[in-house]
């Protein structure tokens, strides 16, 4: 049985779920932004340049809604805060250690996958495939039970 597309615009019980990309060059995000688009995945997109940034912005948008459905796409190797250090304060911030985390990254270190996937991430994808991220992260989106964020488990 072939899936069926998600559309969560017409599932009230389903959120629309926000991608927060966490990446420093401007080309790959401008191809994520891109293939987004092309793909016709139904999701608000947020864009961030380092770990940093990504924490701020993630911790504003729980703190105006911590029922909001958020899947972060991150980069491994960036200037200031990196991949690795963005990920050990999302796992130790009780408001944030639920985010699902998808990591999108050049690196093919093993060192790199097992860091991240000890920090408990989604998935670890190669970035030359956005197309295949994108239509698996729009499959899991549509399909997640999204947690609640903020550290309340009500």
């Amino acid at each position: 049985m072939k899936p069926s597309p998600v559309d969560s615009s017409n599932q009230d019980d389903v959120k629309r779920p926000t991608f927060l990309l966490i990446e420093d060059d401007a080309v790959d995000a401008e191809a994520f932004r891109r293939a987004v688009k092309r793909n016709q995945v139904d999701c608000e997109l947020v864009h961030a340049s380092d770990g940093g940034e990504a924490l701020e912005k993630l911790r504003s948008m729980v703190n105006e809604n911590d029922d909001i459905g958020v899947l972060a796409f991150l980069d491994l190797n960036m200037p200031g805060l990196n991949g690795h250090e963005f990920l050990a304060e999302v796992r130790r911030d009780e408001s944030l250690k639920r985010l699902a985390v998808f990591v999108v990254t050049t690196s093919r270190h093993k060192r790199d996958i097992a860091l991240a996937y000890d920090k408990n991430v989604a998935g670890y994808f190669e970035k030359d495939d956005l197309a295949s991220v994108l239509e698996i992260a729009r499959q899991f989106a549509g399909r997640l039970v999204f947690p609640t964020l903020g550290g309340k488990n009500d």
